[in-house]
């Protein structure tokens, strides 16, 4: 259907169809715990004239999935004609408007501003951009990227879906398709095209469910994953507890210094957010043990668990003293922090000694007194706070 100088195609995929890992109605259902918010979802693609954007590309083929009919609906519309733009973008934006919410992969980037051009070109309003909108890249990136090497679509087909493609067409090859088109008018030359755009929905479907299902229950995962990088987008969802369990499991093998010290900082804060103390001397001292982060910084952190969570400045200026030690002496800044660090310390505890009917009641390890009554004072909190 469509006029002489666009065609719109479509198909329908039964929902018990698996692609993947899992059938398309369990990716359905479980995707929506990734988001977007939204009562009906539509997943979109496109193929266009060039792979970097701009006002000279045009969008020959869209591809729009939806739950319809006790399936997924798949509408492709066709650009035939450059001079038809206007009147094919009126059916997509009036086709878009049913759904408020939109699935893509590297849409943020790429197909809805894309559109957005171009609808503004032909002089009309699409709105595209206060659409709930999901990007499924950017989750791809936080769940696989470091586990990978990667986040492509490509990639994450063999790996994670275990699906392959037979015969597909490279998406640098579909430009000059279209252009051999244009020329020739033979349709038949972007039949692999059709088919390249059907499969990248199918398995952005797919991702879109996998993603969900990690996300709904990272506690049973079946895939590769980056818990890191999972526990970050738990936190960001303030699903704190299961976050703090994917940190936990990425510190089991992590080696990079800086992703680990990032999940132990985070690690920190949700131990000190439910007053654990016990699992938090326990962390930095596995740290002090492990030898990937600097034995320096670990030995401090722990000088300032016992200054500002304990009170005890006695084991604060231990540690302290085992930092300073650590450091060496070709870091003057540090050392002048850690020399800062320890003659406070030694004024706490010249003054607790002094004066033992003062001294506040000292922490152990297990916690009898995780902070005085009333809580810390807000310079108290500052100091415990501060990491580089």
């Amino acid at each position: 259907m469509g006029t002489a100088g666009y065609e719109i195609h479509t198909r329908t995929w039964p929902l018990d169809r698996v692609h993947g890992v899992c059938s398309l109605a369990d990716a359905v259902e479980v995707g929506r715990a990734a988001g977007p918010p939204g009562t009906s979802i539509a997943w979109l693609d496109t193929e266009t004239t060039g792979l970097a954007g701009g006002t000279g590309t045009y969008v020959f083929l869209i591809g729009v999935a939806t739950v319809e009919d006790g399936g997924i609906r798949l509408t492709q519309f066709f650009l035939r004609d450059l001079a038809a733009e206007p009147e094919m973008l009126v059916d997509v934006g009036k086709h878009l408007h049913r759904f408020d919410a939109l699935v893509t992969f590297n849409g943020t980037r790429f197909d809805l501003p894309l559109l957005q051009t171009r609808f503004l070109l032909c002089r009309m309003r699409a709105d595209l951009e206060t659409t709930q909108h999901l990007d499924v890249m950017g989750l791809a990136r936080r769940l696989w990227h470091r586990r990978l090497g990667g986040y492509s679509m490509a990639l994450l087909e063999q790996t994670i879906l275990k699906v392959e493609r037979a015969a597909d067409v490279p998406g640098w090859m579909i430009p000059s398709l279209y252009v051999q088109f244009l020329h020739t008018g033979d349709v038949d030359l972007l039949e692999p095209v059709f088919a390249h755009n059907a499969h990248d929905l199918l398995s952005l479907v797919a991702l879109h469910g996998i993603a969900g299902e990690i996300l709904a229950h990272p506690e049973r995962v079946s895939v590769t994953v980056d818990w890191f990088g999972l526990g970050r987008l738990l936190d960001e969802r303030e699903r704190t507890e299961s976050a703090s369990e994917c940190y936990r499991r990425a510190l089991e093998d992590e080696g990079d210094p800086g992703t680990r010290r990032r999940a132990v900082t985070a690690l920190t804060r949700h131990y000190r957010r439910t007053e654990q103390l016990a699992p938090l001397l326990t962390l930095w001292e596995d740290e002090v043990e492990r030898g990937v982060l600097p034995r320096w910084q670990a030995l401090e952190r722990l000088a300032m668990i016992w200054e500002w969570e304990l009170r005890d400045s006695r084991r604060a200026l231990a540690y302290a003293d085992q930092s300073f030690a650590a450091l060496g002496d070709d870091r003057p800044v540090l050392q002048h922090r850690l020399m800062h660090r320890r003659q406070r310390l030694l004024r706490k505890q010249t003054a607790a000694e002094s004066h033992p009917d003062l001294a506040e009641m000292r922490g152990t390890r297990d916690g009898i007194q995780i902070r005085p009554k009333g809580g810390y004072s807000s310079r108290s909190r500052a100091k415990y706070a501060t990491t580089r």
